[in-house]
């Protein structure tokens, strides 16, 4: 059973259910400037879920039948409810769950997501492209062919988007969702001798 890593730092959130709204955390949830208006940006990947995270949730949800009440879920994937809920967040923003009064549904993209036995996350290759910070990353890709995570992460801040105050930070946290989302699923593909991501 594949486990979230214990070192996530999890977004501040009340209850279970995923809201359209990022919250501001170090680490984990986004954060959107004041003038922003959350229901006309994209969403924001929560910072430190991986895509083995989300497949792991999912496996676990489709394996336990139609639904499951979300301590249960937490208890069944080793987790602890803070940690599953940037996790849960994440699956729910591809499509891959719905949260409904507490209990956690397959969709039916996410049940094809689940019986897909290889190459799972180039599924939500379409749906990662509408999402932070890989939109950003394929627009700027489609001006310049090449971009630096620098590059995105100070694309995003000028938007007023970020995970954290450290400019540093933002750039390592873009760095490592473009690796293990973005080239996973074939959305974007990375030069490690130059540090450059292109459209795949």
């Amino acid at each position: 059973m594949t486990k979230p890593n214990d070192s996530i730092h999890t977004s501040s959130r009340e209850g279970v259910q995923s809201s359209e709204k990022n919250e501001a955390g170090e680490n984990s949830g986004a954060s959107q400037g004041n003038n922003a208006s959350s229901s006309i940006r994209p969403p924001m990947m929560p910072a430190n879920v991986r895509a083995g995270q989300v497949i792991g949730l999912v496996e676990v949800t489709g394996g336990l039948g139609s639904s499951i009440d979300v301590s249960k879920l937490a208890d069944e994937f080793s987790a602890n409810i803070e940690t599953l809920l940037p996790i849960l967040d994440t699956a729910e923003m591809l499509g891959l769950v719905r949260v409904e009064k507490g209990d956690v549904y397959l969709t039916e993209f996410g049940s094809k997501f689940q019986k897909t036995s290889r190459n799972k996350v180039r599924l939500v290759k379409d749906i990662l492209a509408k999402i932070e910070p890989f939109k950003t990353a394929v627009e700027l890709c489609n001006q310049k062919k090449s971009v630096s995570a620098r590059e995105v992460s100070d694309a995003l801040f000028s938007k007023g988007l970020s995970w954290h105050h450290s400019p540093e930070m933002n750039e390592a946290l873009v760095q490592a969702l473009l690796i293990h989302w973005a080239i996973y699923a074939k959305l974007l593909k990375y030069d490690g001798r130059t540090g450059m991501f292109e459209l795949a």
